[in-house]
């Protein structure tokens, strides 16, 4: 039995909760009160002054999320100074989450005419490049400028992997994301790039960052599944079996959890454990299909053929028309066959 019920995954539908990172504000600094006071020194009424003060308003509004009032202080700010990187950062920001994609791209894109090394500016257009429908060459112009101005940013290195694996361009992909992995160990980072490496048939490469991922993975269960689904696929099977238990040890009652579990305890020749993980399933959800099948799978190992005939005849009913179903038909069917070719030689 193999992996049948795994079919082969995208990076798109692997990741559970692991997004590119984008789209906001400079992450340290502290959040200023919605109204700022000009700063010090300014004075009252000049232009400087004005711009000064029209800025700290719009910024202060774009942190406290209240993108739609900052937006004319953010406007005025840069009629007054046209080479603020912070006026024209903060506006493309409050233009993105209000909805004016383009608007937002023209001012990503002002803010780095005046800094080309502006490493949030460059990372938040890239970002709505990546977003659907995605722009990945577009993506991987802005994010090679930058990173050549900034070099060493990781949050720019793993959106530029990103790019590239949308493209196909596995090879660059796994340079960047090596490349961010040398500035310091990050568990999220080795799952992306193990998820990379699946997705291109590396799987003893996979394998090795997937160990190191899940030896760096805290107590987070979804982060855990998803580890042990690709190690199943990269054929790692004791640290896929680990990666389940650890799952379920925080989180029990999600059948795939369990019918997963099952299928790497299958490969270690677990039997007895398989079964009873596909039970487990198939009590935390009866009309789990893939359980049904992986259950009658096993019950046609031990020759119980009849019981087996009767759990495949529900994964095909309970999962009809998905891809399990399709499987637990094709094993009927072979039941069938030689069920009747036996018939026939007993005619004879």
């Amino acid at each position: 039995m193999g992996l049948e019920y795994g079919r082969r995954l995208s990076l798109a539908t692997i990741v559970t909760g692991f997004a590119l990172f984008a789209c906001s504000p400079k992450p340290a600094e502290a959040p200023e009160p919605l109204i700022a006071d000009p700063p010090p020194g300014a004075a009252e009424g000049s232009s400087a002054g004005e711009a000064a003060a029209e800025l700290s308003r719009g910024v202060a509004y774009a942190k406290s999320e209240h993108y739609a009032e900052a937006k004319p202080h953010l406007e005025k700010a840069l009629i007054a100074q046209p080479r603020s990187r912070e006026a024209a950062f903060y506006l493309a920001l409050s233009l993105e989450k209000t909805m004016d994609k383009a608007g937002a791209e023209s001012f990503y894109k002002k803010a780095l005419g005046i800094d080309p090394g502006f490493a949030e500016a460059g990372e938040n257009l890239a970002a709505l490049y990546l977003d659907e429908p995605a722009r990945p060459d577009d993506a991987i112009a802005v994010l090679t400028e930058v990173l050549a101005k900034a070099p060493g940013a990781v949050r720019l290195m793993t959106n530029l992997a990103y790019a590239y694996t949308l493209k196909g361009d596995f090879a660059n992909a796994s340079k960047q994301y090596e490349g961010a992995l040398a500035k310091g160990e990050d568990a999220g980072l080795r799952l992306r790039y193990g998820q990379l490496l699946v997705e291109s048939k590396q799987p003893e490469k996979a394998g090795e960052q997937l160990r190191r991922a899940l030896a760096g993975t805290k107590d987070d269960p979804a982060a855990l599944a998803t580890i042990g689904r690709l190690l199943a696929f990269s054929k790692s099977f004791p640290e896929c079996l680990k990666a389940f238990d650890r799952a379920i040890a925080l989180k029990a009652g999600d059948p795939e959890w369990y019918a997963r579990r099952g299928t790497c305890r299958h490969e270690l020749k677990d039997e007895a454990g398989a079964k009873e993980d596909y039970e487990a399933a198939i009590k935390a959800d009866p009309k789990f299909a893939a359980a049904h099948y992986y259950l009658g799978v096993s019950y046609l190992a031990e020759g119980r053929r009849q019981t087996a005939y009767d759990e495949l005849e529900k994964a095909v009913k309970l999962g009809e028309g998905t891809p399990i179903a399709k499987t637990a038909g094709e094993r009927l069917e072979s039941l069938r066959d030689v069920a009747g070719s036996r018939k026939g030689g007993k005619k004879k």
